[in-house]
C-alpha cells in the first residue's frame, strides 16, 4: 500500500514524488550541458584568437575532458552507491559552474586543459547517479520508455547550450559563452540540493524497484542486506555482457562526441556558415535526437520485449550508412547537411540512451546501477577521447578534408552494431 509523505502539513503521493524526482533529475542534468558542450561553439573563435594552435592541439581540450570524465565515471560510480545523487550531483553542478567562469578568464592553453579536466571529472558524477536514482524510484517494466524520456534532458540541454553559446559568441565573444552558463548553474545547484531525494525510503515511502530480489539471493546475500562495494565491483567487472555493452558504447560514443565536438567547425569551415549560424544548424542533432531516444526506448519495451540490443544494432547500422553519405555532400549545401545532421542525431541518441542507461541497468546487479553505469560510461568516455585530438589529427593529416573523418565514423558505427548483435537477447531480470 502506498504511503503519503507529509511535508508542510500536506500529504504528498508517491506519484507526485516520482514526477518531482523526474523533473529535478531532468533539469539538473540538462544544466550540466550548458557548461559542457559550449566549448564546441567557442572552439572556432578560440582558434582565431590563437592562430598558432593546430586542430589537434585544440582537440586536446575536449580530449582531456573525456579522459578525466572516463576516470571519474569509475570513481564517482562507486562513490555514488554510498553518497547518492543529492550530494554528488550538487557538488558537480557547482564545480562545473566555477571551472567555466575561470575558463572565461584565461588565455593559457595549459590552464584551459587543467580547468576542462576538472570540469570533466566533476561532470562524470551525473548520468550514472541519474540512472541509479530514477531506477530506485520506478519499476523495471517501463525502464526503457522512462529512461528514453528522461534522456531528452541532455539533448535539450545540448540545444539550449549551443543556442546560448552561439548568441553569446556572436554578441560578446567566446569568453561570455563560459561566464554566463557558469553563473546560471549556481541557483540550479541550490534548487537541486533542496528538492532531490536518492530513494523513496528517504521520502518516507517503501522501496519501489521490482528487480532487487532476482540476483541478490543468487549471489548468496539475504534480501535487503548491504553488499560491500568491493563485492559489487567484482561482480560488475566479471559481467561479460556488460563488457560487450561497454565496448559497443566505446565505439558509439566516439561517433557521438565527434558530432558534438566538430559539427560547428564543420558547418563553419565546409558549409560556410557563421558561428551563430553553425550553432543554430547543429542543434538539429540533439533536437531530433530527443525523438530518437524516446522512440528507441518505446520500441525496446513494446516491440522487442524489453530487449535493448536489437534497437541499438538496427539504428547503428543505419547510422553507418548516414556517415558514409556525408562524404557526398558538396561544400555550401548547408540545408542538405543540416537535414542529414538531424537524421544522424535521431540514430545516435537512441543507442546512446539505451546503452548507457536502460541496457546497463538491465544486465547489471540490482544493487550496482551506479557502478555499472559508471563502468559503461567510462568506456564510452574513453572512446570520446578519440573524438577530440584524434579527429583533429585526422583533419590535419587530410589537410582539412572531412571525408576521412566520416568514413572512420561509419566504421566505428558498424563495429558497435555488430557487438550489439552478439547480445541480441539480453533483457532485464524478471522480464517476460
Amino acid at each position: 500500500m502506498k504511503k503519503n509523505f507529509v511535508e508542510g502539513g500536506a500529504g504528498v503521493s508517491l506519484r507526485s514524488w516520482q514526477l518531482r524526482i523526474f523533473w529535478l533529475l531532468w533539469t539538473g542534468y540538462a544544466s550540466y550541458y550548458l557548461c559542457r558542450v559550449n566549448f564546441a561553439v567557442a572552439q572556432p573563435l578560440i582558434l582565431k584568437e590563437f592562430p598558432d594552435w593546430t586542430a589537434a592541439q585544440i582537440g586536446m581540450i575536449p580530449s582531456i575532458y573525456a579522459m578525466f570524465y572516463a576516470a571519474g565515471q569509475i570513481i564517482n560510480g562507486a562513490l555514488g552507491e554510498r553518497f547518492g545523487a543529492r550530494r554528488m550531483m550538487t557538488m558537480a553542478i557547482v564545480t562545473a559552474a566555477v571551472t567555466n567562469m575561470l575558463f572565461s578568464m584565461t588565455s593559457s592553453f595549459a590552464v584551459m586543459l587543467v580547468l576542462w579536466a576538472v570540469n570533466g571529472y566533476a561532470q562524470s558524477a551525473g548520468w550514472s547517479l541519474l540512472i541509479q536514482t530514477i531506477s530506485n524510484w520506478n519499476t523495471s517494466k517501463r525502464r526503457g520508455t522512462l529512461i528514453g524520456l528522461i534522456s531528452t534532458c541532455y539533448q535539450v540541454g545540448n540545444v539550449v547550450s549551443w543556442l546560448l553559446a552561439g548568441s553569446l559568441c556572436d554578441a560578446l565573444g567566446w569568453r561570455a559563452a563560459f561566464m554566463v552558463p557558469g553563473l546560471v548553474l549556481v541557483p540550479m545547484a541550490i534548487a537541486f540540493a533542496a528538492g532531490i531525494r536518492n530513494t523513496p525510503e528517504d521520502a518516507g515511502f517503501p522501496p519501489v524497484r521490482d528487480d532487487t530480489g532476482h540476483e541478490v539471493h543468487a549471489e548468496g546475500a539475504p534480501q535487503g542486506a548491504r553488499i560491500p562495494t568491493s563485492r559489487i565491483l567484482a561482480m560488475t567487472f566479471s559481467n561479460k555482457t556488460l563488457w560487450v555493452l561497454g565496448l559497443g558504447y566505446f565505439c558509439m560514443n566516439s561517433v557521438r562526441y565527434t558530432f558534438m565536438n566538430w559539427t560547428v567547425q564543420y558547418m563553419a569551415d565546409f558549409q560556410g556558415q557563421s558561428i551563430k549560424g553553425s550553432a543554430f544548424t547543429a542543434i538539429a542533432i540533439p533536437l531530433i535526437g530527443s525523438a530518437g531516444a524516446v522512440a528507441a526506448g518505446w520500441a525496446s519495451d513494446r516491440i522487442f520485449g524489453h530487449r535493448r540490443a536489437p534497437v541499438c544494432a538496427i539504428m547503428l547500422f543505419a547510422l553507418a550508412a548516414v556517415c558514409a553519405l556525408f562524404t557526398g555532400i558538396p561544400a555550401g549545401s548547408w540545408i542538405f547537411a543540416t537535414a542529414m545532421l538531424g537524421v544522424a542525431g535521431f540514430l545516435i541518441y537512441g543507442p546512446d540512451m539505451l546503452m548507457s542507461g536502460a541496457a546497463t541497468v538491465d544486465v547489471s546487479h540490482p544493487r550496482a546501477a551506479s557502478i555499472a553505469t559508471g563502468f559503461t560510461m567510462s568506456l564510452g568516455a574513453t572512446g570520446a577521447i578519440f573524438s577530440g585530438a584524434g579527429i583533429g589529427l585526422l583533419r590535419d593529416l587530410a589537410r582539412g578534408d572531412w571525408a576521412l573523418v566520416f568514413y572512420v565514423l561509419a566504421g566505428l558505427s558498424v563495429v558497435s552494431a555488430l557487438l550489439m548483435v552478439s547480445i541480441w537477447n539480453a533483457r532485464p531480470r524478471g522480464a517476460s
